[in-house]
């Protein structure tokens, strides 16, 4: 391998598999799982070079596939009708700051004071499984 390679972008290609990288870094897929979620026992040496393998073949979890293992969508719905609001803004930028780091992602819908709206906003987040929903406004 070169000394300092540089990561792989994002491209057309599939994505990367984890059996791919473990391939590369010649251990099994469990090991491989293992070490790229920080869990079972290896050396240091091992869990570095297959995280470092799966940093330069440009490997992504499937988060999908991690909602469904886990039963959990990793994801809150926002919902509010104030988008400009001297409350709105303050309390989106909070929960996404406190979810962040988690690997939770917040996505926003405003309602417009339209109950219809605020009504298919519920249902499409109820459909995608979200962890939960924080309503303001």
């Amino acid at each position: 391998m070169p000394a300092n390679p540089e990561p792989a972008t994002v491209s057309a290609k599939p994505p990367v598999t984890l059996r791919e990288v473990a391939a590369a870094a010649g251990v099994s897929v469990a090991t491989a799982s293992k070490a790229l979620n920080g869990r079972g026992r290896m050396t240091a040496e091992t869990r570095e070079r297959i995280r470092e393998t799966a940093r330069l073949l440009g490997f992504r979890p499937n988060s999908l596939a991690q909602s469904l293992l886990r039963k959990r969508s990793f994801t809150v719905g926002l919902l509010t009708n104030d988008t400009y609001g001297r409350f709105s803004l303050p309390l989106m930028a909070g929960v996404s700051d406190a979810l962040v780091d988690k690997g939770v992602s917040v996505f926003l819908c405003n309602v417009e004071d339209d109950q219809r709206l605020g009504q298919l906003h519920v249902e499409a987040m109820l459909d995608k499984r979200v962890d939960g929903i924080v309503a303001t406004g």
